[in-house]
């Protein structure tokens, strides 16, 4: 299943089409959800263009930013700064002002993220964590800051997230109250995520290995409900079984199986949550032969029985 096949489920209803032409020439289609709470917007794009695009932006208040690439790769630019986000990865980032472009790189892009003024993200002030503290050192001193100086891989807890997000079941006032809940959720998500990818020991990997193990992750993500082995994927991401591994448990914090087995419990919790979907067809649906052993690995994930959701 292609990543474009797993995040229709993402967008929200009720979305507006319009059209830009970049100056260039350059034309992109692009479907936009809006949803503006005190002190913050959500928003969910996804854009379509047969070249790439540079859509003009100007922000002239501080403005803090949830950013998640969901298929595609994006990116944003100013005269002295340039930053890249491929498909699959998110960041955090702050900006007291900017006056650039929104770069859309790939035939199809797919995103979600939270723009947040003052009034909203100085509740997210917390400085548990070394990463948040050097953030906040930079925004408190008016500069450009990013929690890390490159993406961050999306993970299938974060994607569950976004997907609440989308699918919010209140309105009035429950909305709002549920609708931060969940961006402050995402945000320490984030933030925890960070710290942990900062204390990774990465050395013994070149840049090119660490493609390779970018490469492995998503070739498990496009081929989750096909039959996997170690040596498959240790094939096709050109690296040998040994650095597979503890390269993949380094980077990304988890095992190549174990990172599958995330992606395999988050789309059948999807499926049980928002379709007629019954919890044996959910199993199977994610290679698991009988309900039993699917509902006890269900409840060793999540911590609960996957029956609980149709209550």
């Amino acid at each position: 299943m292609s990543n474009s096949n797993l995040n229709t489920w993402l967008f929200p209803p009720n979305n507006q089409e319009c059209f830009f032409v970049d100056e260039h020439g350059h034309s992109s289609r692009v479907m936009l959800y809006e949803e503006a709470l005190p002190g913050s917007t959500i928003f969910f794009a996804q854009a379509e263009q047969k070249a790439p695009v540079r859509m003009k932006e100007l922000q002239e208040k501080p403005q803090l930013s949830i950013y998640f690439s969901l298929e595609g790769d994006t990116g944003a630019e100013s005269a002295n700064d340039l930053f890249m986000l491929k498909g699959q990865q998110h960041l955090i980032g702050y900006k007291p002002h900017f006056d650039g472009y929104y770069l859309l790189n790939s035939p199809v892009v797919k995103n979600f993220g939270v723009i947040m003024e003052e009034s909203f993200f100085d509740r997210l002030y917390i400085d548990d964590l070394d990463v948040l503290k050097r953030f906040w050192e930079k925004v408190h001193a008016g500069q450009d800051a990013e929690i890390m100086p490159s993406g961050m891989p999306l993970t299938p807890r974060q994607l569950s997230l976004i997907h609440e997000i989308a699918n919010c079941p209140f309105t009035g006032q429950m909305r709002q109250v549920y609708l931060e809940s969940k961006i402050i959720e995402l945000f320490l998500f984030q933030a925890s995520q960070a710290e942990s990818l900062r204390g990774n020991k990465t050395e013994g990997f070149s840049k090119q290995d660490i493609d390779k193990l970018h490469a492995a992750k998503a070739f498990i993500r496009q081929h989750m409900f096909e039959p996997l082995s170690m040596q498959q994927i240790s094939r096709v991401s050109g690296l040998n079984e040994f650095k597979l591994k503890k390269g993949f448990r380094e980077l990304f914090g988890t095992t190549t199986f174990g990172y599958l087995n995330e992606l395999k419990m988050t789309y059948a919790r999807q499926l049980i949550l928002n379709s007629q979907c019954s919890i044996l067809e959910a199993a199977y649906s994610v290679g698991y032969g009988e309900p039993y052993s699917f509902t006890r690995a269900f409840r060793k994930y999540f911590g609960y029985l996957p029956s609980e959701l149709k209550k």
